[in-house]
């Protein structure tokens, strides 16, 4: 595999815009629009303010620096867009959001993932290859016809998970939930995802004992959290 390198000259002009534009317009939807209503205090507006100086800093030395312009786009950019959602406090709660500019916004959050994804280079070709550590990649080869099924599951599966979310009426749980629903959704597509990829290939199982070992203090932390579960409700 080969390691990325930083470009020795200026990213061109189209990847720049590749990345710009989907962070301002996350930014104006989820984070500039809210800091824009009437009687938002100074605190969300300065860390609003400081995102979008972090995120045009980031893209103004991407080509130069490019481990400095990721922690400024990425790092500082989120940290201070969700600092800003927190200090907003009530003023950004589910019954006060409108659900179309909420999913726009995720979709350019989601634009803003990718675009810094696509700032990568080779290196030049005169220098030698750098070869990353690790194990060997696996050749390419088509998938099997289980794979397909699959994954259609795991999409539907992660889809009903979202869907449950906005079964909670209670604002002050919606957050919670739609987070929660998010996390399932993400595990549920990376297990499938992996079982879909894992079809075709013989997988030499570890022993019983092993296995039972493996999981072990994960079982032991669901079974902690389960029963502190069952204390709440039965306190209530």
């Amino acid at each position: 595999m080969i390691a990325s390198a930083e470009p020795p000259e200026a990213l061109p002009l189209t990847e720049r815009t590749r990345v710009l534009l989907p962070g301002l317009y996350a930014w104006m939807l989820t984070v500039g629009l809210p800091v824009m209503a009437r009687g938002v205090r100074t605190g969300p507006r300065l860390t609003a303010a400081a995102a979008l100086v972090a995120l045009l800093l980031a893209l103004s030395i991407v080509g130069q620096r490019l481990t400095v312009a990721r922690v400024f786009g990425i790092y500082v950019f989120v940290l201070c867009s969700a600092l800003t959602w927190a200090l907003l406090g009530s003023d950004l709660s589910p019954a006060h959001l409108d659900r179309v500019r909420t999913a726009l916004g995720t979709l350019g959050w989601v634009l803003y993932a990718f675009g810094w994804g696509r700032v990568r280079t080779l290196p030049e070709a005169g220098r030698e290859l750098q070869i990353a550590p690790g194990a060997p990649l696996i050749p390419r080869s088509r998938l099997h016809a289980r794979a397909v099924p699959i994954v259609a599951f795991a999409v539907c599966a992660a889809l009903v998970c979202e869907g449950l979310a906005f079964r909670v009426d209670r604002p002050e749980h919606a957050v919670l939930a739609h987070g929660a629903a998010v996390a399932c959704a993400l595990l549920v597509l990376s297990v499938g995802s992996r079982i879909a990829l894992a079809q075709g290939t013989r997988v030499e199982l570890a022993s019983p004992a092993q296995r039972l070992n493996a999981v072990a203090l994960r079982g032991a932390l669901l079974a902690l959290l389960f029963g502190l579960g069952l204390v709440w409700a039965a306190l209530r």
